[in-house]
């Protein structure tokens, strides 16, 4: 998490009274280290501590808000709701500002179907349908209607959990707190010297009794919000580290669409490697002895071979010889379900290009035998035969980091060496069984057989 400015000035959090805490008789002794003084039996809460992790909020909120995410933002006691709701709309924020109705997340089915009848209400108005209807009939539906506004207008248009919830004042929402601790939802709570600091993700320790202190905290946290949302705008393209495993691994991730940076990485390299090949081939082209009806299709069979075999080779060679990246390993592309499902589709694609280009429309005609009401399941049929070759390839790349796993298991003094020789030849195997049963449903597809 990247720290950056927001611009807190503890003169201006003094002006607006965040340092006054609660009596000293109303105080929580977990809440010691942030409190700096005593004054008129008052607790003075330390402001540079405050400061610090509300920075420290500032830069959660801006990194989520910049991956895309939902915030709520509760508040739902007398001095806090009006700010609680500008701040909220301001930010395009759900929010509840009246009362948590309890389970409001944690039976999260019950919430959404009355959001639904919520939303049904909502329309009916808005089409005149409530006025049509008896007047008694329609002065209960207006008096739902009003107390659904009332506590579901701040979330009426969240259609699932929130992924992070900002919350005023720790006592006063301590049920909501609680329901957020239970399903995992991260929490940022504005809290006062008479709560519990350790309850909440990232607690701000500052006045929650002070309109003015209210509202400055919640101005600092919607202005990351913006930022946030403002950098999702112009740059989509996150990178963000997991685990797999016991290795690391990153990820571009762009509103919930993620790429594996590393494979992707990969794959340019083993374009590079087969256009840099074929460039040196082409100098002195020689023809190759084929039949003329399916020499066409030999670059195509060839170019998928090449591209398994130099993926699985670059997998395993550039970790451990030409590149290291600080956080993570290389990965070959065909370790990735996602390039395998992609060779398979191109071989589906192709198996009904050279049908066509041979036979023309009247390839179709073996697709209404025995009857024509089997067309589109014929043709569903032939178009994802070639995914097993998918799952096969993934199979058999599977099996083969068992072997090599089992391999050094058995011989823990074997040098790396050794294990990459047999994992080239096992992937020379794959590319070979890929290919060829690609090259099969080919001329399957130009003979005509079904």
């Amino acid at each position: 998490m990247t720290r950056r400015y927001w611009n807190i000035n503890l003169e201006e959090m003094m002006q607006a009274g965040v340092h006054f805490g609660h009596g000293t008789r109303k105080w929580n002794p977990r809440m010691a280290p942030y409190i700096s003084a005593k004054r008129k039996g008052i607790h003075i809460t330390n402001l540079t501590r405050t400061a610090r992790f509300l920075s420290e909020a500032c830069d959660l909120i801006f990194d989520a808000a910049s991956r895309g995410k939902q915030f709520l933002i509760v508040g739902t006691k007398n001095k806090a709701a009006d700010s609680v709701a500008r701040a909220a709309i301001k930010a395009r924020c759900h929010y509840v500002n009246k009362k948590w109705l309890g389970g409001m997340s944690t039976n999260w089915s019950t919430t959404e179907t009355r959001l639904h009848k919520f939303r049904d209400l909502r329309t009916e108005q808005k089409t005149g349908r409530l006025n049509r209807l008896p007047k008694r009939d329609a002065a209960m539906l207006k008096r739902q209607l009003s107390h659904l506004q009332t506590y579901l207008g701040g979330i009426k248009y969240m259609t699932g959990l929130p992924d992070i919830v900002i919350i005023v004042d720790q006592q006063e929402e301590y049920t909501a707190l609680r329901e957020c601790i239970t399903l995992g939802i991260p929490t940022i709570c504005l809290i006062d010297t008479n709560c519990d600091p350790d309850l909440a993700d990232i607690s701000i320790p500052a006045n929650d009794d002070a309109i003015a202190s209210i509202r400055l905290i919640l101005n600092k946290l919607v202005f990351a919000i913006c930022e946030g949302r403002s950098s999702y705008i112009r740059n989509p393209w996150v990178i963000r580290y997991i685990w797999c495993g016991s290795r690391p691994t990153f990820l571009l991730a762009n509103r919930g669409f993620q790429v594996h940076a590393q494979v992707l990485i990969t794959s340019w390299v083993v374009i590079a490697i087969l256009l840099g090949s074929a460039t040196l081939v082409v100098r002195n082209p020689q023809t190759i002895p084929t039949d003329e009806e399916y020499g066409s299709w030999v670059p195509f069979i060839g170019t998928m071979f090449l591209f398994i075999f130099v993926s699985n080779w670059s997998g395993a060679l550039l970790p451990w010889k030409i590149i290291q990246l600080p956080h993570g390993e290389l990965a070959a592309p065909t370790n990735d379900i996602n390039t395998t499902v992609a060779l398979a589709l191109l071989t589906s694609v192709a198996y009904f290009y050279a049908g066509l280009t041979k036979k023309g429309l009247g390839y179709f005609g073996k697709y209404i035998q025995p009857t024509p009401i089997l067309l589109p399941i014929n043709i569903l049929e032939d178009f994802t035969k070639p995914l097993s070759l998918s799952f096969r390839l993934f199979g058999n790349i599977l099996a083969d980091e068992l072997v090599v796993v089992v391999l050094v298991s058995l011989v823990p003094s074997i040098v790396p060496i050794p294990v990459m020789f047999l994992g080239l030849f096992t992937s020379g195997i794959q590319a070979l069984i890929f290919a060829t049963l690609a090259a099969a449903y080919i001329g399957e597809s130009m003979e005509g057989h079904h």
